[in-house]
């Protein structure tokens, strides 16, 4: 008998209603006469469930033999299943399709192995990962805010402007004082020493609390203050060069007009202090330095580091993604080289796999039909022993056995009536195995 015969004759048997011909009323009469007639010292024995000998024999042992025999076909054919579906792997081109399906993974994992070594692939995931971790620690611990983004051109212009306003305001000065060259290089190093004080100015004014936090250690503190000093010197120094020079100038165009101010010409001197006339030009140099450290203080975060983190974190992240898609794009070469070689395989596997497909349909409609022959036993069978229960207990009354004791609790006829004798669907599953 081929697979699909068989196959067919376990999906049309009904075992549960082969056995349902012994389920008469009189079969279960005549049992229980029989049963109360054998009743000793008016004692009826039954097993640990309750179940009499012949309740068993009337409700149980029918379709328990109808279900083994079913079993018995289903596991035959469960078997041959098997070795079918054994045979189709161990064909010549199933070793084949697996020795190129093996040949290509170990490829896959030299290759793998090989690139990740020659690229440093590990570093560069434990740098990404790290970066990561360190900026997503800032930004929860910041609320979430985002750092302020670096704008390196907007800051260079604004640091080329400050300059440019400094080139303005100390040029002519040192331009009279001194030749061209020396002027053009002392308004270069002032213009740079403002803007670059303002620079770290700004910078500590807005990140003084995390620099100068508790848990930063006291070298590093003493590290923030003495670049803060340096820098700071040098924006005195400036100043004091730029002013010390504009005073020696307004003094000396004083002397050279008879004690007054410097006029246009055609018109008179004009009498006046140096000081009224040096303060604007102080008050300039200072506002510009005030300019500077408004521009540093709107483009740093509070944290010194989160700008550095971010940046870190995107160029690791860069990176690793860079070297991992090129990992993935060699797995994928692999992929594609061997699928061309297994596709000459599989017009040769395709009937073979269909008919594994087609034996799982099988096996798939075989437990179907085992799972509604168990719902179904188990019903029947629940049936008859509640049937059979309640016409031993009427028919013991019958004839007067009121006195009767059955189970080995010596229940009375009442409460034997009055009992849960129903098995489940795990007992029946057993009668399946």
């Amino acid at each position: 008998m081929d697979l699909q015969t068989q196959s067919q004759k376990l999906l049309n048997d009904s075992p549960v209603e082969e056995a349902n011909r012994y389920f008469t009323k009189n079969h279960f009469d005549n049992l229980i006469s029989e049963e109360l007639d054998e009743a000793g010292e008016g004692v009826l024995y039954t097993n640990k469930d309750y179940h009499t000998l012949k309740m068993v024999d009337a409700s149980i042992n029918g379709i328990k033999s109808t279900l083994a025999k079913w079993a018995s076909e289903r596991n035959d054919f469960m078997h041959k299943v098997e070795q079918l579906k054994a045979k189709n792997r161990n064909s010549e081109q199933h070793v084949k399709h697996q020795k190129l399906v093996d040949e290509r993974e170990d490829q896959k994992a030299k290759s793998k192995e090989q690139f990740m070594r020659d690229n440093h692939y590990q570093d560069k995931k434990l740098e990404h990962e790290q970066t990561k971790l360190r900026y997503e620690t800032m930004f929860a611990e910041l609320g979430g805010k985002p750092p302020v983004r670096k704008r390196v051109w907007v800051y260079a212009l604004s640091i080329m402007f400050i300059g440019a306003i400094e080139w303005f305001i100390n040029f002519s000065t040192f331009n009279i004082k001194y030749p061209e060259g020396i002027a053009f290089g002392a308004t270069v190093l002032v213009a740079l020493s403002i803007a670059i004080a303002s620079h770290l100015h700004g910078a500590l004014l807005k990140q003084r609390v995390a620099l100068f936090a508790p848990h930063r250690k006291k070298t590093d503190k003493n590290q923030v203050l003495l670049v803060q000093s340096i820098f700071t010197l040098l924006l005195l120094l400036s100043l004091l060069v730029v002013t010390w020079n504009r005073y020696d100038l307004l003094a000396e165009q004083m002397s050279n007009v008879g004690g007054g101010l410097p006029s246009l010409p055609g018109e008179e001197p004009e009498g006046g202090s140096i000081m009224s006339e040096l303060l604007p030009f102080v008050i300039m140099n200072v506002l510009v330095w005030i300019v500077g450290i408004a521009i540093s203080y709107f483009t740093h975060d509070s944290r010194p580091d989160y700008q550095e983190s971010r940046r870190d974190y995107d160029y690791a992240k860069g990176e690793f993604h860079k070297v991992d898609k090129r990992l993935q794009e060699e797995m994928e070469r692999i992929d594609a080289e061997y699928e061309v070689k297994l596709g000459h395989l599989k017009n040769a596997l395709g009937q073979a796999e269909q008919e594994v497909k087609d034996l799982d349909n099988l096996v798939a409609r075989i437990v179907s039909k085992q799972q509604s022959i168990n719902s179904e036993a188990t019903r029947v069978i629940n049936e008859a022993i509640e049937r059979y229960q309640s016409m031993l207990t009427t028919t013991a009354k019958q004839k007067g056995m009121t006195d009767i004791k059955i189970g080995p609790d010596l229940k009375s006829l009442d409460e034997y009536h009055a009992m849960t004798l129903t098995v489940e669907d795990e007992y029946t599953e057993a009668l399946l195995k």
